[in-house]
């Protein structure tokens, strides 16, 4: 299945000046998108990217990514709209060419086989970028959720209280 923002882009083709590149998500791929991540609704999406070439074949992405979308509130199950804005900065290597992590790597390295879609990766950062727990301004826990005695750690915790040292 192909994936619902579909750009692809051969490397080989960025030209030595590098190339500006804006991503728009379409009403159609929007609401694709809305699914697949298990939302309401994805109102807008898009991305200013910059491709420049480096020396041996990989290319450097830059640029932003900015998106609107609508959630459910896990408290109050009412809509929560959030504007997602999030940075690119990718190295897309080359068929061959292995990505090599180290703990002070800046940049995320991509092995594409010389072809990637801009678009996927698009959707997946915004999806990385999303709130795993969007919560409505006006929506207030239940009483049990904030009382510690209700709280199931707290007989956890009584428990270890009780236990000899070792």
């Amino acid at each position: 299945m192909p994936p619902e923002l579909s750009r692809p882009l051969i490397l080989g083709h960025v030209p030595p000046a590098g190339r500006e590149l804006e991503i728009i998500a379409s009403a159609e791929e929007a609401a694709a998108l809305a699914a697949r991540f298990g939302i309401e609704a994805v109102r807008s999406l898009g991305a200013r990217l910059r491709l420049v070439p480096e020396q041996d074949g990989p290319v450097m992405v830059t640029g932003q990514i900015r998106a609107t979308v609508v959630q459910l509130c896990v408290v109050s199950q009412e809509p929560v709209v959030e504007r997602v804005t999030a940075p690119v900065s990718l190295r897309l290597l080359p068929a061959g060419r292995a990505a090599t992590d180290t703990p002070d790597d800046a940049v995320d390295e991509i092995e594409t086989g010389g072809q990637v879609d801009l678009g996927e990766l698009v959707a997946e950062e915004v999806a990385l970028a999303l709130d795993p727990y969007p919560r409505h301004p006006d929506a207030e826990l239940p009483p049990e959720a904030s009382d510690p005695e209700e709280n199931p750690f707290a007989a956890l915790a009584a428990l270890k209280g009780r236990q000899p040292p070792h």
